[in-house]
């Protein structure tokens, strides 16, 4: 447990050298290293990375083997030049053939979730072209869902905050409701009932919209924005893949955080029996150790591009080398290691513990699957009131959790929600996947001190 003499830390002060980052938002500990689920400050403080970075290392952290395979490229080659070809470009893609589900086979390399969201809506209008149904070119998106920071990942969100200073240079696509969860299922409804009605949104859209100008529809398997970690029914996703397939809509899955293991499937999708036509992955497929992303295709929708369609699009850094040693070293560990396995049992475990904290008056959900848990952070969960911005409830919930050696990634949806909506703010528990038991148990304990000196805090 953190030593009572800690103090808590606060936002750094842009101020000397730190003045000279651009719109720089981290706490004053400043790290010097990490090892496995482990970080540790030049203080000498140590912090559990309790939502894996940005809900992105599904290894640990500072594996030797990673570093090792890094170091060995870069001694041959650093960047491979564009004439000649790099031969761990096609060992990834081949690894990722042999894991993904169904005949996702093909793969584009990018560096990263926004590019690789970029990449699909870009392969998605190109297949259509080449299928000869040119107006094919909008993609349904889900509101309050985030794919990214590009303007085309922001063009197929729904997240208002990161979408209102771009707005005029988006594109003007459509958007539906994800799947949600019970609090929206009308009294007396299933679950499977309503799971049918959120899906049958989409087809409601592709009318109104032409299916002949619908290109995709893109989300996340499990849930968006307000509603992240919410896990639907797999009649939801069955649904979802025959609309697609009666209206000519490619399916895009964004397994941007789900891919490689976080839910206790390699990829989340195979949970619900559904595969997609595209999917879009990151983060977890190179750890964060190098920036990595990747999109993979299903057969289908490789065909044309096989038979000498020329795909127009490319990143300087796709593929990059280094990125795909970290790869491939990762991967190896993610299936030596079992944490696949790991995720689903040590996950399961997690949940058991949701209990515990759903007891408290400002925890008003907890929803996830494998080493995703999101807990719901409200000021009261019978009214579903959040905290005013003024208030600076996340700020001091960061500093807390610090200060009691837990280091999360929180999201700004808590203090920037209109009050209408009456949801809290996402805490998003998803360490990486080597975690044991026992670490469990230990993040939880402090997690639990950390809730009730917040709740001290903010007058409750």
């Amino acid at each position: 447990m953190a030593t009572p003499e800690r103090e808590i830390p606060t936002p750094r002060v842009a101020e000397g050298d730190w003045a000279r980052v651009f719109s720089h938002h981290a706490f004053t500990p400043i790290l010097e290293r990490a090892e496995g689920i482990y970080l540790y400050d030049t203080e000498g403080n140590r912090y559990i990375d309790a939502s894996g970075g940005p809900i992105a290392l599904n290894v640990g952290h500072s594996d030797p083997r990673v570093t090792e395979a890094i170091s060995r490229q870069a001694e041959k080659f650093a960047y491979c030049h564009p004439a000649l070809s790099n031969r761990l470009r096609a060992d990834v893609c081949a690894r990722i053939a042999g894991l993904a589900p169904g005949d996702l086979n093909t793969t584009y390399l990018v560096s990263g979730g926004s590019e690789a969201v970029d990449t699909a809506i870009k392969i998605a209008r190109q297949y259509h072209l080449a299928c000869g149904r040119e107006q094919k070119h909008k993609v349904i998106g889900t509101w309050d869902s985030y794919h990214g920071m590009t303007l085309g990942a922001l063009s197929v969100a729904g997240g208002p905050g990161f979408r209102k200073p771009f707005l005029p240079m988006l594109f003007d696509w459509p958007h539906i409701r994800h799947y949600r969860g019970p609090r929206e299922r009308p009294r007396g409804m299933n679950e499977v009932d309503f799971a049918l009605e959120c899906a049958r949104e989409l087809e409601e859209m592709i009318y109104f919209v032409g299916p002949e100008q619908v290109s995709a529809f893109i989300a996340t398997p499990v849930g968006a924005g307000k509603d992240y970690g919410l896990v639907p029914p797999a009649e939801y996703w069955q649904t979802i893949r025959e609309i697609c397939d009666r209206y000519d809509v490619l399916l895009i899955a964004d397994e941007v955080v789900t891919g490689f293991g976080r839910t206790g499937k390699w990829f989340a999708m195979e949970h619900f029996g559904a595969q997609a036509d595209i999917m879009t992955t990151a983060k977890g497929i190179s750890g964060l150790y190098a920036p990595m992303g990747a999109v993979t295709v299903s057969d289908r929708v490789n065909e044309p591009f096989a038979n000498g369609e020329i795909f127009i699009h490319g990143f300087t850094n796709m593929g990059h080398p280094l990125a795909c040693a970290a790869s491939l070293a990762v991967l190896d560990i993610l299936e030596k290691d079992h944490l696949i396995e790991n995720s689903a049992t040590t996950g399961e475990y997690l949940h058991s513990n949701s209990k515990r904290f759903l007891a408290r008056q400002t925890i008003a959900e907890a929803r996830g699957k494998g080493l995703l848990m999101v807990l719901e952070l409200v000021r009261d969960k019978e009214t579903m009131d959040y905290f005013a911005p003024e208030a600076r409830a996340e700020e001091k919930f960061q500093g807390i959790a610090l200060k009691n050696g837990l280091a999360f990634y929180m999201s700004l949806y808590g203090p920037r929600r209109p009050g209408a909506l009456k949801r809290g703010m996402p805490l998003y528990i998803a360490p990486p996947l080597s975690i044991t038991r026992d670490q469990i148990d230990d993040l939880l304990d402090r997690l639990d001190q950390t809730l009730a000196e917040w709740e001290q805090t903010m007058g409750i």
